[in-house]
């Protein structure tokens, strides 16, 4: 698939994922009794991502496994080998996130805000706003991620970061 065609096939994906979010969907649930919640997640696993969501803000990645299923896994959902998967398992996650943090990208981290646009059933949707020091000042980069959870843990992680409106 072309970049433009994909890019196309993103935006559009993304808009009516907005668009859905924000209408009264009840009466499209599949009998499980699955409904959009919109900037509020469910709490069985609110409490996972507030305490994993602390302890990456903490740099604290051991801290992060036990919100993780073995088979957790991120996939990239931008650039032209999209969509990819970026790592699977926890462990190797949590090595490749003490890395980041290691390494000069990371070091520049300081701290995200992030909006919670909605769930439905096992999925969490958010926007991440992560900021980086730099010495003319901090940049912000921001990445659309749908979080989903199996068994209580933090299973997938699907990540789209925007290309800049050209």
């Amino acid at each position: 698939m072309g970049h433009r065609r994909y890019s196309i096939v993103v935006a559009a994906a993304f808009v009516l994922g907005i668009g859905f979010g924000s209408l009264d969907i009840s009466s499209l649930a599949d009998g499980h009794g699955m409904e959009w919640k919109a900037g509020t997640y469910p709490p069985q696993y609110e409490a996972s991502m507030e305490a994993s969501s602390e302890a990456f803000r903490a740099k604290d990645m051991d801290a992060t496994l036990d919100h993780m299923a073995e088979d957790f896994a991120t996939y990239e959902l931008h650039g032209d080998d999209a969509p990819k998967l970026l790592v699977k398992g926890r462990e190797e996650t949590v090595a490749i996130m003490k890395s980041f943090f290691s390494g000069d990208f990371g070091a520049r981290w300081d701290g995200a805000d992030v909006e919670k646009i909605g769930s439905i059933g096992n999925a969490m949707v958010q926007i991440e706003h992560d900021r980086y020091k730099y010495d003319d000042g901090v940049r912000t980069i921001s990445t659309f991620v749908i979080i989903q959870y199996k068994n209580g843990k933090r299973w997938r992680e699907w990540r789209l970061v925007p290309d800049p409106v050209s």
